[in-house]
């Protein structure tokens, strides 16, 4: 076969790419395991290959319900980040108000305002914006601006409610790690399990090994 012709002929694999697929026939494979008992691997049940693939099956369904609890978490915070910048744009109209323009910006540092390029804001960093806001609320107070909208009460709900939405963020980002971590090493030991099964079967029906390894669901048109 020339170099041309290799480079045109489409591969497919016997795992699928998507993990859901990838499940699906782990459970396919499980199901014709447990009608064909004589198939044996030394290292490696039936029992065993049902108990990964479910367990693989599972892990991702907790990985997907996670996941999509983040995104909650993360619009609550660009929605706070957005109040804060609203927030820090009117304490700076407070300071100018007080202390003249000119004036203004040596009182920055005490609310936690740096400059980024040719502005002044709270951070953007999340970990440096929440550490920043308690220097905000405290300057609030102490400049006398405490009763204004962007006052206290302001900043002390802001404050608290974006240092407990970044904790749930990396509490969950932490248990999504682990669930991804997990998911691998399980799809790792069944795509290993599917490749034998696979060679014993085409050594034990050398004729028909095709046909057979479909109705195992290695139906690689599907994926």
């Amino acid at each position: 076969m020339t170099a041309d012709l290799v480079k045109n002929v489409k591969r497919t694999s016997t795992a699928p790419t998507k993990d859901a697929d990838f499940g699906d026939l782990g459970v396919n494979s499980s199901a014709a395991w447990l009608k064909n008992p004589q198939i044996t691997l030394p290292w490696m049940t039936q029992a065993q290959h049902k108990a990964n693939v479910d367990a693989f099956n599972t892990t991702l369904t907790e990985r997907q319900s996670t996941g999509g609890g983040r995104k909650e978490v993360t619009a609550k915070l660009d929605a706070l980040d957005v109040a804060i910048d609203e927030g820090t744009s009117a304490v700076k109209g407070y300071l100018v108000y007080k202390f003249e323009k000119a004036n203004a910006p040596s009182y920055y540092p005490q609310f936690g305002i740096v400059r980024a390029g040719s502005n002044f804001i709270i951070p953007r960093d999340r970990n440096k914006r929440a550490a920043a806001l308690p220097l905000t609320l405290a300057a609030i107070t102490a400049l006398g601006f405490a009763n204004e909208k962007y006052g206290a009460a302001f900043w002390q709900t802001t404050m608290d409610s974006y240092k407990a939405l970044l904790t749930q963020a990396s509490e969950v980002d932490g248990t999504v790690s682990n669930k991804v971590s997990a998911k691998n090493e399980l799809r790792k030991t069944i795509k290993k399990t599917h490749n034998a099964l696979i060679n014993i079967l085409k050594a034990n029906y050398p004729d028909t090994y095709k046909s057979v390894i479909r109705e195992w669901g290695f139906q690689k048109e599907k994926y």
